[in-house]
């Protein structure tokens, strides 16, 4: 949404960005301070121990009055702008504004709210079931639909019966906080400062040391125990030389879980390291990195992971799991090489730190898609159709 506030404001609108609040997530919105005001969201949290349905109830009726209330001071906007998911109950509550107050509607679909929620409950619970008929329903009274891919307009179009003209599809692409570096002497450079910073992710690197990076928030749509598989295989072939340094950027529910199970492995030639980065350290980490690895695998199969982006913007080729929207971003065998589980992750992963000529072939493909912005793809797209 930073990326949208952003442009809007380049195309002369008043923004008022309104959401959850993280430490330093809005460090890319500084310089637009007199066209843009932040309105803090507060979370709900489960602080009573509540069973997961009854705090879903509450949670529901403390945003609806947070958001009435929120709105209610920003009824005269000509647009309500809302990220999908969430839709529960944003969806409803900006509908009803819309009828009140004239604003226009758009959504901007990352993901389906439904498939989320049966990762928890299941694809055949009534909460499921009722959630997607709420999606179904009500997206249709949005004047503009933005999807991150053809497969999620196609989807929209066919099973939530919105109209075609009414959907625009509108890639992510990186802003200029992500770019390559482009000389041997500037990937030295940022390493320095960044072990300065960061000395723990970076003390003891050794010459021909590769580096991996991958991000996430550590949920349940992401399967780490493929990656660690495939490095233990990495680590117990005697085929395998050269030492690799893994670096986990994020937080997340699954965080521990995680680090104990890597703990466990005792790895000698892989060495895995996790981090919660400062906004803008985020590029840099990335930029010095030889490969990325993308473990989203999407609750819907429609959405792309934004880390993915991230990673083309700063021109590092990406090894990704396989999921049916996944071929939209990355290119296999140019960009990036897309597969389907541990074995094979590990069976990439070898060819590509022996053969530095077909890591470097994707680098080539990586850095052409850096090239593609938000700031260009946005004109071009969503704001052709937005008046002045």
């Amino acid at each position: 949404m930073n990326y949208h506030a952003r442009s809007f404001i380049k195309k002369g609108y008043v923004v008022d960005l309104c959401g959850y609040l993280e430490e330093g997530k809005t460090s890319d919105l500084e310089g637009f301070d007199e066209d843009l005001t932040i309105r803090e969201i507060p979370i709900v949290r489960n602080t009573m121990g509540l069973p997961f349905v009854v705090f879903a109830l509450w949670k529901v009726v403390a945003q609806i009055l947070g958001l009435v209330y929120l709105l209610w001071d920003l009824r005269c906007s000509n647009y309500i702008m809302i990220q999908n998911p969430p839709s529960i109950p944003i969806l409803l509550i900006s509908i009803c504004f819309k009828y009140l107050f004239g604003s226009k509607i758009i959504i901007d679909w990352h993901n389906l709210n439904y498939s989320i929620l049966a990762i928890k409950l299941g694809d055949k619970h009534l909460l499921v079931t009722i959630c997607k008929m709420y999606e179904k329903h009500l997206g249709r009274f949005a004047d503009i639909n933005l999807t991150v891919t053809k497969a999620m307009k196609k989807y929209l179009v066919q099973e939530f019966t919105i109209q075609k003209k009414r959907i625009i599809v509108l890639y992510d692409k990186a802003n200029n906080s992500f770019s390559p570096l482009t000389t041997e002497h500037n990937k030295k450079q940022m390493l320095l400062e960044l072990s300065e910073k960061y000395p723990k992710l970076y003390e003891g690197l050794k010459s021909d040391e590769k580096i991996i990076v991958s991000s996430t928030s550590f949920t349940p749509d992401e399967d780490f125990n493929i990656l660690l598989k495939a490095l233990k295989q990495y680590e117990q072939s005697t085929d395998c030389k050269i030492p690799l340094r893994v670096i986990i950027t994020g937080k997340g529910p699954q965080q521990s879980e995680f680090l104990l199970k890597v703990a466990a492995l005792k790895l000698q030639k892989v060495s895995i390291h996790n981090a919660w980065l400062e906004f803008e350290d985020y590029p840099k980490v990335l930029s010095i990195a030889d490969l990325g690895i993308s473990l989203h695998t999407s609750s819907s199969g429609l959405d792309l992971p934004m880390k993915i982006v991230d990673m083309f913007g700063c021109g590092i080729p990406v090894i990704s799991l396989d999921f049916p929207a996944i071929g939209e971003l990355v290119e296999d065998g140019k960009n990036g090489i897309i597969v389907d589980g541990s074995q094979m992750m590990f069976d990439k992963l070898r060819f590509l730190i022996e053969d530095s000529n077909a890591l470097s072939k994707l680098r080539l493909g990586a850095n052409e898609k850096s090239l593609e912005r938000w700031d260009d793809n946005w004109d071009q797209n969503l704001g052709k159709v937005m008046p002045n």
